[in-house]
């Protein structure tokens, strides 16, 4: 089973510092498809255990029992909730001691992760938009990469701005931690007299 803290193939001496995931309204339209098909559903075994007995309905001479087809129908809304649910909560932004990953799950057998190093950010960004995104905190955050990769959009992030400060401050943290390195590295090799 998969570990959600952790990308795939992250090293073991790399910290997973928090974990992002997608907003449930990226998926609202969906449950709300599903909860009218599973009523329904519900309805029309409701029906057809009722009245089906009493009414002998048929399609191409074949006898039409709408109870059993609203079962059918109910099992295959299941299914494809569950399914959505579960590609939903597998994307995610995992943010280590060293990297931001954007793990992009988009259907149950394809997958893309792109990993980009804190110290190739150049820029956060919040965006939220409209009154529906407003009031219920989500929106996108666009990370601006140093060099040829393309910026970072996640869609659907809860707490947009919080985000964004969170991104922008492990970065902070990052780049300070690589100059003192750095520093330390440069003073422990202090030219000598002989090197002059």
């Amino acid at each position: 089973m998969e570990n959600i803290d952790r990308y795939p193939g992250q090293p073991k001496d790399e910290i997973t510092q928090h974990v992002f995931f997608k907003s449930v309204f990226a998926i609202t339209p969906f449950l709300f498809a599903s909860l009218i098909l599973g009523l329904v559903s519900l309805y029309g075994i409701y029906y057809g255990a009722r009245y089906q007995p009493k009414v002998s309905q048929q399609v191409a001479g074949l006898p039409l029992n709408v109870a059993f087809l609203s079962l059918i129908m109910l099992i295959v809304t299941v299914l494809l909730t569950w399914g959505v649910v579960w590609v939903w909560r597998r994307n995610r932004i995992v943010v280590t001691n060293e990297h931001i990953v954007d793990i992009d799950q988009r259907g149950i057998f394809n997958k893309k992760v792109s990993t980009l190093s804190l110290v190739k950010i150049q820029d956060v960004t919040a965006k939220v938009r409209g009154p529906w995104q407003t009031l219920f905190q989500y929106g996108t955050v666009i990370i601006q990469t140093a060099g040829e990769k393309e910026n970072f959009s996640m869609d659907y992030i809860s707490y947009p701005y919080q985000t964004e400060q969170y991104i922008l401050e492990v970065h902070r943290q990052f780049v300070h931690k690589v100059n003192q390195k750095h520093l330390e590295h440069e003073e422990g090799h202090a030219p000598s007299a002989d090197d002059l």
